[in-house]
């Protein structure tokens, strides 16, 4: 077969040139090329990620007080540590709070991607905060334990206070998280698991309580550790996460094969080259190449370009990913 006839070249003004009226199908693919409708915008994000940690802050600032007093009162060193913990939750809190504004605001000249990395910056911090915490656990537990005369039977009113603080720290746990994952922020996850870690050193006190109640004043000690073990890891998983954003690492194999099984799908396609993702936040970048007939005209391309990017928008990628 020969090549295909090279078509005549209007060279009229574009003006003067008579526009054909789209026809009722192309009017419908017309009407497809808007993309998916995002849950939150971004200022609609900054609320809800403000309104969930102004709570998180007005329970651990409410928290800290009673157990400190509580603590001081029933002679329970270990519910004095907790109402300490609770109140360096308040500094997380304030961290949040301003990476969330500022990770908001739109795209600018010198931010065109936008600010979504001040929150991955801040994920960092949390996430050093939770094993800094764990940490903390830790020596204190290697304390007790070397030094097991520094323990005091505490009275009756410190396992009422403890328990509360359990259930309203993992009711706030519950609330950051869901709104986390609503708005697939990694930052208010994290700030989540600083809540359940909170609850966490709470029944190490439950713990401790009973065990002193029951004279075995090491069970304090080995929950202690359970939990630093617990609440380091998560925060190593967090700040793992987040620096591999931060390298622009790329999607999982699984989700990139979704993509491309996306990409091949869309009507004018011919092939696909040069795939490459990263994660901003809870977004994710796609940069790809098309390759589409030669005779198709350029806006033919374009609206072919434009159903590959809505194909890639509606693709479900998994949460823990970005």
């Amino acid at each position: 077969m020969g090549d295909r006839p090279e078509e005549p070249v209007d060279e009229r003004p574009l003006d003067d040139i008579p526009r054909r009226t789209p026809t009722e199908p192309e009017r419908a693919d017309m009407a497809n090329l808007a993309p998916p409708p995002q849950t939150f915008s971004r200022d609609e994000q900054y609320r809800l990620k403000r309104r969930v940690t102004i709570v998180g802050a007005i329970v651990n600032l409410l928290l800290a007080i009673v157990k400190i007093v509580v603590g001081i009162v029933g002679q329970s060193q270990a519910l004095v540590a907790d109402g300490v913990h609770s109140l360096s939750d308040l500094i997380s809190d304030a961290f949040v709070l301003i990476a969330a504004r500022f990770g908001s605001l739109k795209p600018d000249a010198n931010h065109p991607y936008g600010h979504e990395r001040i929150e991955t910056a801040a994920t960092i911090v949390v996430g050093v905060l939770l094993v800094a915490v764990a940490l903390g656990f830790t020596y204190d537990a290697a304390l007790r334990l070397l030094n097991p005369d520094r323990l005091m039977i505490p009275t009756w009113i410190v396992l009422p206070t403890a328990i509360a603080a359990v259930l309203a720290k993992e009711a706030v746990y519950q609330y950051t998280v869901r709104a986390g994952r609503r708005v697939r922020s990694p930052l208010i996850e994290a700030n989540a698991w600083h809540h359940r870690s909170d609850a966490l050193s709470s029944v190490v006190v439950i713990v401790g309580v009973t065990g002193a109640y029951l004279g075995f004043l090491w069970l304090d000690a080995v929950a202690t550790v359970v939990v630093a073990l617990m609440v380091g890891l998560m925060g190593w998983r967090f700040t793992w996460q987040a620096v591999r954003e931060l390298v622009d690492t790329g999607l999982e194999d699984s989700d990139i094969a979704k993509l491309q099984a996306e990409i091949d799908a869309v009507d004018g396609v011919i092939e696909h080259h040069s795939l490459r993702t990263r994660c901003m936040g809870g977004n994710v970048l796609v940069d790809v190449h098309v390759r589409v007939a030669p005779w198709v005209s350029v806006s033919e391309g374009h609206r072919i370009a434009e159903q590959v990017k809505n194909a890639c928008s509606a693709t479900t990628i998994a949460p823990a990913t970005c």
